[in-house]
């Protein structure tokens, strides 16, 4: 994930949008894990805790599923 941010939304809420994407674009497909928090978090130079919220988010719309 692109580490470049807009400061006019959440961090969290971005990489989000960049997960909703990349399933959108068939990049992740029904089953696939999603990539782990502690690389994306790394790649994206966040905290893992907001990736960790974005995960939260992703599993609240009902997008992704927790196993």
């Amino acid at each position: 994930m692109d580490p470049e941010w807009n400061d006019s939304q959440p961090i969290y809420r971005q990489i989000r949008d960049r997960v909703v994407a990349m399933i959108l674009d068939g990049l992740l497909k029904e089953g696939d894990p999603l990539p782990s928090v502690r690389t994306v978090a790394t790649e994206s130079r966040v905290n893992p805790l907001t990736v960790l919220k974005a995960y939260q988010q992703l599993e609240g719309d009902g997008l992704v599923e927790k196993k």
